[in-house]
């Protein structure tokens, strides 16, 4: 993961994931078919739907009693997945290839698919409201997440200010759409 998130997937060599790794190259290959493979399977562990555990809570209400107490939790999930194992890196490296790269295009857009879906069914369990407007505002908010993780210097904020003053945001836009 250092490599990829250093050098960028087209720049790693199998032969420096081997040494770094400390095993054969036979071995690598073994577990994987291509350097394409191993990167399809880091695509699954950096997308963001595996940043949200809480976002499978099935006693959502229950464990958090309002909307930015749980969008508070899944920010705070988020940021402190993507600030462990180069994952932000690697992710926006995926973000970089993925037009060219059909089945981390595929990984992504199904994996992005699912979690916005999840996130606006969630939301519409605390606010009524329709599912496209809950939809756009998960939009916002995880778009909004992987900014920050992007610019988060440019800011200067610490990652627990900024979801204190994010999360207003996005329930202030819900609560616009449900009274209209």
């Amino acid at each position: 993961m250092e490599l990829f998130a250093k050098k960028g997937f087209d720049k790693t060599t199998v032969d420096e994931i081997v040494a770094r790794a400390g095993v054969a190259k036979g071995t690598f290959y073994l577990y994987f078919k291509s350097k394409d493979d191993l990167i399809k399977e880091l695509a699954f562990e950096v997308m963001p739907i595996m940043a949200m555990p809480s976002l499978n809570d099935p006693y959502i209400t229950i464990s958090y009693p309002n909307l930015a107490d749980y969008l508070l939790q899944l920010g705070r999930e988020f940021l402190e997945f993507y600030s462990t194992e180069y994952r932000a890196e690697i992710f926006l490296h995926m973000l970089s290839i993925r037009e060219r790269v059909e089945s981390i295009d595929q990984i992504y857009t199904q994996s992005c698919s699912e979690l916005l879906r999840e996130g606006a069914r969630r939301i519409t369990a605390y606010i009524k409201v329709g599912f496209e407007d809950a939809l756009v505002a998960f939009q916002m908010f995880i778009a909004s997440l992987l900014h920050y993780l992007h610019a988060k210097d440019c800011l200067g904020f610490s990652d627990e200010h900024y979801l204190h003053k994010i999360i207003p945001i996005v329930i202030n836009n819900l609560k616009m759409a449900s009274s209209v």
